[in-house]
């Protein structure tokens, strides 16, 4: 199991075609022997977080952001990553710049005026049963690497898939990818 690089950034492969996770770019927040869970971070909706919103707090245009699709698991959660800024006691610190919280918590924060440098929401995850994310792994539909804490801050959500092949040494004009895991 890979279990070095976590939290970090897992990567569909060009072979993950037509597939729910056709380059997808996901934040791996866990990754043991029961399993893995993370966050597509580069597939935004065409729901606005606003609309999913009380009517008070559409008012706010903080929240005049796209909503994430995170992954088909649990559709009706609600989550953030966010920059270290911002800490409640319920937070999961990921990495020394990155934080993942229930929506809820800092909606609330931003609302009363507390300023939070980067936040995404999202709803839904991705998760793999034990052994499955391995598999996937070694059937080459996945790369794991480290995590690009800036890339999930501060790059616009289209161009995260690219600059993460680019950064793990793919020429993506010039690399011929195989469907894999085929029988």
């Amino acid at each position: 199991m890979l279990v070095s690089e976590v939290p970090g950034i897992l990567v569909a492969m060009p072979a993950l075609k037509d597939t729910y996770f056709e380059k997808s770019v996901i934040l791996l927040c866990s990754y043991d022997a029961d399993g893995a869970f993370g966050l597509v971070m580069n597939h935004p909706s065409t729901t606005q977080v606003k609309e999913v919103l009380s009517e008070k707090m559409r008012e706010n245009s903080a929240f005049d952001v796209p909503l994430l699709v995170g992954g088909p698991v649990q559709p009706e959660s609600f989550w953030a990553v966010h920059s270290s800024d911002f800490s409640v006691e319920e937070t999961t610190i990921l990495s020394p710049k990155i934080n993942l919280s229930s929506a809820q918590d800092i909606l609330d924060s931003i609302a009363g005026g507390q300023a939070v440098q980067s936040y995404q929401f999202g709803s839904g995850y991705a998760g793999w049963g034990a052994g499955q994310l391995d598999r996937e792994i070694q059937e080459e539909s996945w790369w794991l690497g480290p995590l690009d804490e800036s890339l999930l801050l501060d790059m616009d959500y289209e161009l995260r898939w690219d600059t993460t092949m680019n950064n793990l040494g793919f020429d993506l004009l010039n690399t011929t990818f195989s469907q894999t895991g085929m029988v």
